[in-house]
């Protein structure tokens, strides 16, 4: 099904971007659970050399904030306070 030979060809980022998502998706309702067991056993894990989860949450977190921290910025040729902030 995914490969690149098949009559069918579907792309390999689509599984990666699946097999990613479900990590982190683990991972973030381990994290938040509100059991206190699970919440405190922080399992580890594996997804290989390339990509980690832990490094992906955080990416994720910080970029609302640096752009919280950058503010409105110019994006066309109409200036600062000609959009309303979203």
């Amino acid at each position: 099904m995914y490969c690149r030979k098949a009559k069918l060809k579907l792309p390999m980022k689509s599984i990666l971007e699946e097999y990613k998502c479900g990590k982190v998706r683990l991972v973030t309702m381990l994290e938040e659970s509100d059991d206190p067991v699970v919440n405190t056993v922080q399992p580890s894990i594996k997804t290989g050399r390339k990509w980690k989860v832990a490094e992906a949450i955080d990416e994720a977190k910080e970029c609302p904030r640096s752009k919280e921290v950058i503010g409105q910025t110019q994006t066309d040729r109409k200036g600062l306070g000609s959009s309303s902030v979203k």
